[in-house]
């Protein structure tokens, strides 16, 4: 089943939004991550919280400095989403927790179509990959 998001425009890079599909109750999270696409299902593995929701921010990373010492930095703005209930954090682009566990959150594939192509997705018939201008971000749920 396709569900259309809205017009990318109104996505901007930096911006989620959280949809209703009829197969999905809890809701599907569309994040534009520097242009790209990714969609989640809002609920959080750990205990069904609104994952979507959640603050999108980056991760510290322990890395060494110029002297061999160690120290974190600050990494992937933009790419993590931090659960609301109780802060487990996922990567956006995978569904992966960003500490180690088999812990996953579902994705769903994201296209940007033309706007003229609205009309034809409705009729189910497919498209081929296209540009970002005047376009409508549709999910598969």
């Amino acid at each position: 089943m396709r569900f259309v998001v809205g017009a990318a425009a109104d996505l901007p890079p930096g911006s989620s939004r959280i949809v209703y599909p009829d197969k999905v109750k809890s809701g599907v999270g569309v994040f534009n991550i520097d242009g790209e696409y990714y969609a989640l299902k809002n609920t959080c593995p750990h205990m069904g919280g609104p994952l979507c929701k959640g603050r999108v921010r980056g991760t510290s990373e322990a890395a060494a400095n110029a002297e061999g010492q160690p120290e974190m930095r600050w990494v992937r703005q933009g790419e993590i989403v931090s659960c609301p209930w109780h802060h487990w954090e996922f990567d956006i682009k995978s569904g992966r927790t960003i500490f180690t566990s088999r812990q996953k959150v579902r994705g769903y594939p994201v296209e940007v179509v033309p706007a003229d192509v609205l009309q034809r997705l409705k009729e189910g018939v497919e498209t081929v990959p296209v540009s970002v201008e005047g376009a409508t971000v549709v999910i598969d749920v």
